[in-house]
C-alpha cells in the first residue's frame, strides 16, 4: 500500500452537500471537509426542482479548494436515490431535474399500477413500489410534457448526471440504478419487461457499469477553467446508502444490521443475492445493488426529516435550538408521551410538522406532545421503535438473527437516539462513523486505484481509522412500548 494518497468525495444529501478529502497514510484514513453547501428544492414554474446549475457551481468551487490543499488522485460522487435528469440528443439537459417530493406522480402512480400490479413490479425489480421512484417520475414527465419528452435522448440518475458534467461520459452505475424500479436485480441489466410494459425505449437508458469503475478524467475544458489537473473520476456506489454500507466495518462472515440515519433512515442487511419472496413483498422491503454484486435488503424509513422540519418551524416561531439543545430538552422530557409513525402520509411534505404531530396524535387517540422537549423526544423514541420493527421484519424474511447493529451517518452523533435504539433493539448498537457515506465513497475510490485488494481490507481500514461508540440497553419498559407501537403501525396499515 502506498502512502499519502488523497481523493475527493462529493456527498449530496437531500438537504445539504459536502466535499470531503480522504487521505490515506500508514493504513489509516483521515477526512477533511473542504466545502459544504445547502441543497434542497426550488420552486420554478410550479414544479419543485433541483438547482443543478448551482450544485455544479458548488462542485467546481470544491474542486478548486481541494486542489489547492492537496494533490488529488480522483473524485467520486454519491447522491440520494430515484431522481434523474434527461439529456436531449445533443447532450444538453432538457430541464433541471425534478425533486422527488414534487406531487407530479400522484395521479400517474395509480394509473401505472393498472398496467403492472405492485406485486408484479416487485417480482421484476425487487423494489417496493413508491410513487417517487424513477419509473413513475418518467411516466409522469411523458404524460404531462409529451412534446418535451420527445426530445429526450439519455436518462441519467443524479450521480451519473454529475459524472457526465465532470467527464462528458454517459453511463448508469448499478447501485443508483437499482433505486429506479427499472433494474433487474438478478441480472443487473435494465428490466426489459418493465420497459416494454410502459413503452419506454431502451435507447433512452445508457450502458450499465459496476461501482468502483474508473470512468475517465475531468474534461480538459473543465480542468482548464478551474486551473486544476485532469484528475481521475471513479463511479463509486452512486446511491449514498450503498456507499455508506461499503463503510460498515463488519467482519467477512458477520451477519449485521445497518442503520443509515439521516433525513431518510435506511435499515437493512447485506446479502449475496436478492430476496423477492411474498414475505419480502408484504414487508415492504426493497432490494438494492451494492459493491461487488451484493444486494442490500432494505427498509426505507422517513428519518430525521420530521425532526428537521420541526426544528425549522420552531425557529420560525422564535424558538431556535441546536442539536445539543434538542437532545437536552428531549432527555429531560416525559418518556413515551406520544408515538408517531414517521412514514405516515401526514409527514411526507414540507411544512408545519408540529401541527401534523398534533393531528396524528388526535387521529390515533393519543395526547399530543405538550412541550418542545416532548416533541423531540417523541420523534427519537418513535424512530428507535421504527428501527426495531424494521429489524424484526428483515429477520423474519431472511430467517435468522442479525448479530450486530451498526448505526451510521449523522444520527450517530445523536447519543440519545443511539441509546434509545439499543433499548428498542434489546441489544448492543455500535455507532459510527458519522461520515459513513463519505468514508465508503472514498474507500471505493481507493479500491479502484488499487490501494486495497478487497472490500474487506477497505473495511478493516475504516474500523481502525475511526472511533465507534458502543451503546448497551439499560432501561426497562421498552418491550411494552414496542407492543403499543406495533399496534399503532398495524392500525395505520388498515387505514391506508
Amino acid at each position: 500500500m502506498s502512502v499519502g494518497k488523497s481523493v475527493l468525495a462529493f456527498d449530496f444529501g437531500a438537504t445539504s452537500g459536502r466535499a470531503i478529502i480522504g487521505r490515506l497514510a500508514d493504513g489509516r484514513l483521515s477526512l477533511e471537509e473542504v466545502h459544504r453547501f445547502d441543497n434542497g428544492g426550488i420552486m420554478r414554474d410550479g414544479t419543485l426542482q433541483w438547482d443543478i446549475v448551482q450544485l455544479f457551481t458548488e462542485m467546481k468551487t470544491a474542486l478548486q479548494k481541494a486542489a489547492a490543499t492537496t494533490s488529488l488522485e480522483s473524485v467520486g460522487v454519491d447522491t440520494w436515490g430515484v431522481d434523474y435528469g434527461l439529456l436531449d440528443r445533443k447532450g444538453e439537459l432538457l430541464v433541471p431535474p425534478v425533486h422527488y417530493r414534487d406531487p407530479r406522480t400522484e395521479a400517474v402512480f395509480e394509473k401505472a399500477l393498472t398496467v403492472l400490479s405492485r406485486e408484479e413490479l416487485y417480482q421484476l425489480t425487487g423494489n417496493q413500489a413508491m410513487s417517487i421512484n424513477s419509473l413513475f417520475q418518467l411516466l409522469a414527465e411523458r404524460e404531462q410534457q409529451p412534446e418535451r419528452f420527445r426530445f429526450a435522448g439519455t436518462f441519467l440518475m443524479m450521480p451519473d448526471l454529475f459524472n457526465y458534467l465532470l467527464t462528458g461520459r454517459r453511463f448508469a452505475e448499478r447501485s443508483i440504478a437499482s433505486t429506479s424500479q427499472l433494474l433487474d436485480p438478478r441480472t443487473g441489466d435494465w428490466q426489459k419487461e418493465i420497459l416494454t410494459a410502459y413503452r419506454l425505449t431502451k435507447a433512452l437508458f445508457p450502458p450499465l457499469i459496476d461501482p468502483g469503475t474508473l470512468v475517465g478524467t475531468l474534461q480538459p475544458i473543465l480542468a482548464e477553467e478551474l486551473g486544476i489537473p485532469e484528475v481521475k473520476v471513479v463511479a463509486v456506489c452512486g446511491h449514498d446508502t450503498a456507499s455508506a454500507v461499503a463503510a460498515v466495518p463488519k467482519n467477512l462472515e458477520e451477519e449485521a444490521l445497518f442503520i443509515s440515519c439521516g433525513t431518510w433512515s435506511i435499515v437493512g442487511t447485506e446479502l449475496n443475492s436478492p430476496v423477492m419472496t411474498t414475505k419480502a413483498f408484504l414487508g415492504d422491503l426493497t432490494n438494492e445493488r451494492g459493491y461487488g454484486g451484493t444486494t442490500q435488503l432494505l427498509k426505507n424509513i422517513t428519518g430525521l426529516w420530521v425532526l428537521e422540519e420541526c426544528k425549522r418551524y420552531l425557529e420560525s416561531q422564535g424558538r431556535a435550538y441546536d442539536y445539543q439543545q434538542i437532545a437536552a430538552l428531549a432527555q429531560e422530557s416525559r418518556p413515551f408521551a406520544c408515538l408517531i409513525d414517521t412514514d405516515d402520509v401526514l409527514f411526507q411534505a414540507p411544512g408545519n410538522m408540529v401541527a401534523r404531530m398534533e393531528e396524528y396524535a388526535r387521529k390515533t387517540g393519543q395526547n399530543p406532545p405538550r412541550s418542545d422537549g416532548e416533541i423531540f423526544r417523541t420523534i427519537y423514541e418513535s424512530l428507535a421503535l421504527k428501527y426495531a420493527a424494521a429489524r424484526e421484519e428483515i429477520e423474519r424474511v431472511i430467517g435468522y438473527r442479525l448479530s450486530e447493529v451498526y448505526l451510521m451517518g449523522g444520527g450517530a452523533q445523536a447519543e440519545l437516539l443511539c441509546q434509545m435504539t439499543a433499548e428498542a433493539m434489546g441489544g448492543r448498537v455500535l455507532a459510527g462513523p458519522v461520515e459513513a457515506t463519505a468514508a465508503g465513497n472514498i474507500a471505493l475510490q481507493l479500491l479502484a486505484l488499487e490501494e486495497f485488494e478487497s472490500i474487506q481490507e477497505a473495511r478493516q481500514m475504516i474500523r481502525q481509522s475511526f472511533s465507534f461508540q458502543t451503546y448497551e440497553p439499560r432501561e426497562c419498559g421498552w418491550s411494552e412500548q414496542k407492543a403499543i407501537f406495533r399496534k399503532l403501525l398495524k392500525e395505520g396499515e388498515g387505514a391506508c
